[in-house]
């Protein structure tokens, strides 16, 4: 490769695979979990098997985990994510906000989004409620009546 645009057009033919690439993951790993064959492995859930078996960091196991758990009930995603609309790394946000009723509404908002960016169209779909406050109350020492002394104040007179 000589020159820059043919170097260019084999990259984006390498990107085109991988994005390939990762559908494909995606579909099997839905069609696994879907059948629970981690179990036999000796996992107890699919992110146990992607960290374990497959040796995947943390937050590559949870992407994958839910963007398999995603494919599994909205096949649109599967074809954004193949199309490299949709980033593995805004899967997460989408699977806080998506369901049935509002996928086909929701899921384009999410094309080309980084992670903050889906964090932040997640939040205008759902916007966390203000969670209650809690306050303490300090219980104050009751008042004696008038000319009674408290226990208290009889304590430190006499030099207790």
């Amino acid at each position: 490769m000589d020159n820059a645009a043919e170097f260019t057009k084999r990259l984006v033919s390498l990107l085109r695979s991988e994005r390939h690439a990762m559908a494909e993951l995606l579909v099997a790993l839905a069609e696994f979990d879907r059948r629970g064959l981690w179990r036999a492995r000796g996992h107890t859930s699919l992110f146990s098997f992607l960290r374990r078996e497959l040796g995947l960091s943390a937050g590559a196991a949870q992407y994958r985990k839910t963007a398999a758990e995603l494919v599994q009930r909205y096949p649109a995603v599967e074809d954004a994510l193949r199309d490299g609309k949709l980033c593995l790394s805004s899967v997460c946000e989408l699977a806080k906000v998506v369901t049935a009723d509002n996928c086909a509404e929701i899921l384009p908002r999410f094309y080309g989004l980084s992670s903050r960016d889906a964090t932040e169209v997640a939040a205008s779909i759902r916007p966390v409620e203000n969670r209650p406050r809690r306050e303490v109350i300090v219980p104050v020492r009751a008042v004696c009546g008038r000319g009674r002394s408290s226990q208290f104040d009889r304590l430190t007179a006499s030099g207790l």
